[in-house]
C-alpha cells in the first residue's frame, strides 16, 4: 500500500512568517529543513493591503491580487527573484514596510519543458511551471473564447481545484474550479458571492489528467488574450481538494486529510469569503489567525480549527467554515499521517 509518494512535504510547500524592513534586496528564507526554491508566492500584509501573487512563469515582478479584479502589475521594487531557499524583496511599503508583520506561502512546481497533450488538446500553454508529484501547476494560455476548449496541464493528475484570470484587463473576476460543487458551477474568488451556475465557465466537463475544459466566458477564455490558471490535484498523503458540511456547533466537523496540514483554505458554498489557516502564524491548537483570501483585511483572531495528525476540526458555529451549510476546501501537507514506508506520523 502506498501511504505517500512524499515524504517532506517542505520540498514542495513552505510558510514562512516576516517582518518588513523597507530594504532592498531583502532576502527572505524559508524555515523548512531543506531549500525549496518556490515558483508560486502568495504573500499577505497582516494588518492591511491586499494579497499578492507573483510567480516564475509570468516573471518575479509580475503580480496580482485576489482582492481586486485589476490587470497585472509590475512594480521592480516587489519581489525582485525566486531564489535556491526563498525569494527576494525590494523596498516597498507593499511587500516589505518596516516594521510590518506578513505571511507568505510558498509552492515548487520546476517542470518547464515537455509537457504533454493529447489529440483533444486546443490550446497548448504558452508559458508553464508543473510537478506531477505534487499536483500543481502553472499555466499561462491564450483563450480562443471557443467553448470547449481544452488546455493541457502537464500534471498527470486530474485537477480538483483551478483558480484562473485574465492577466492582461480590469474587470476580469477570479473564476475557480471546484471538483466539490462541480463543472457546472463556479466560485468568483475574489468577492463574497454566492456559487454561480454556467456552462459557459467549464463547459459542464471535468478536467482529466492531461487536460482542463472552458468554456466561452471572458474569465476563462478571452479571445486571444493571456490567462493564468494555478492547479492543484489531490496528491495522497500531500494535498486535498475536497467538500464537507457543517454541524453549526462549537463541538466542528472533523475533516480527514490523511496528512497534518500546513495550510488549509475553507470556502462556504453561500455568501463568504475564503479563509485561510497556517501553522507557523498559529503553531498550536486551537489556531485562531486566519485570513480573508479576497480582502484587505487585517488578520482576524475569532476562527478557530486545529489541525491534527490526519486532517483539521472546526472548533466554533461559524458561517466562515462551520455553520449548518456546505464548504469546499483546499488543504496542503505539513506531514503525511504515514510515510512511504509505512510509518505513523505524531500529531502537533
Amino acid at each position: 500500500m502506498a501511504y505517500t509518494t512524499i515524504d517532506d512535504p517542505e520540498s514542495y510547500f513552505q510558510t514562512v512568517i516576516y517582518t518588513g524592513n523597507f530594504t532592498d534586496n531583502t532576502a527572505i528564507t524559508l524555515p523548512g529543513t531543506n531549500d525549496m526554491q518556490p515558483d508560486f508566492v502568495w504573500l499577505k500584509e497582516r494588518i492591511d493591503e491586499g494579497h499578492r501573487l507573483h510567480d516564475s512563469v509570468r516573471g518575479a515582478t509580475k503580480y496580482l491580487m485576489t482582492s481586486s479584479t485589476n490587470a497585472e502589475a509590475t512594480n521592480a521594487d516587489t519581489l525582485k527573484s525566486f531564489d535556491s531557499d526563498g525569494f527576494t524583496l525590494g523596498a516597498n511599503n507593499e511587500h516589505n514596510q518596516s516594521g510590518t508583520a506578513y505571511v507568505a506561502w510558498c509552492w515548487k512546481a520546476g517542470t518547464t519543458s515537455g509537457i504533454t497533450t493529447n489529440a483533444g488538446t486546443t490550446i497548448t500553454p504558452s508559458g508553464y511551471s508543473f510537478s506531477q508529484d505534487a499536483g500543481f501547476a502553472l499555466i499561462k494560455y491564450s483563450g480562443n473564447a471557443t467553448a470547449g476548449a481544452k488546455v493541457a496541464h502537464g500534471m498527470g493528475k486530474v485537477p480538483k481545484f483551478i483558480i484562473t484570470k485574465r492577466i492582461d484587463e480590469s474587470g476580469e473576476s477570479w473564476t475557480t474550479f471546484h471538483a466539490g460543487i462541480g463543472n457546472t458551477k463556479f466560485i468568483n474568488f475574489n468577492t463574497n458571492s454566492a456559487i454561480g451556475t454556467a456552462t459557459n465557465r467549464w463547459n459542464d466537463t471535468d478536467p482529466d489528467t492531461v487536460n482542463f475544459t472552458l468554456g466561452s466566458e471572458g474569465s476563462v477564455n478571452a479571445s486571444s488574450q493571456p490567462l493564468m490558471a494555478w492547479c492543484f490535484a489531490d496528491c495522497q498523503g500531500y494535498q486535498k481538494c475536497g467538500s464537507f458540511t457543517g454541524n453549526n456547533n462549537a463541538n466542528g466537523v472533523f475533516v480527514y486529510c490523511g496528512f497534518r496540514p500546513a495550510m488549509v483554505i475553507i470556502r462556504a458554498t453561500d455568501t463568504s469569503s475564503s479563509y485561510m489557516w497556517d501553522n507557523k502564524r498559529s503553531p498550536f491548537n486551537e489556531m485562531n489567525k486566519s485570513l480573508a483570501a479576497n480582502t484587505t483585511d487585517p488578520e482576524e483572531t475569532s476562527r478557530e480549527i486545529d489541525f491534527l495528525s490526519n486532517g483539521f476540526k472546526c472548533r466554533e458555529a461559524r458561517g466562515s467554515h462551520n455553520d449548518a451549510g456546505d464548504f469546499v476546501f483546499y488543504a496542503v501537507a505539513e506531514a503525511p499521517l504515514v510515510n512511504s514506508n509505512g510509518v505513523p506520523n505524531n500529531a502537533r
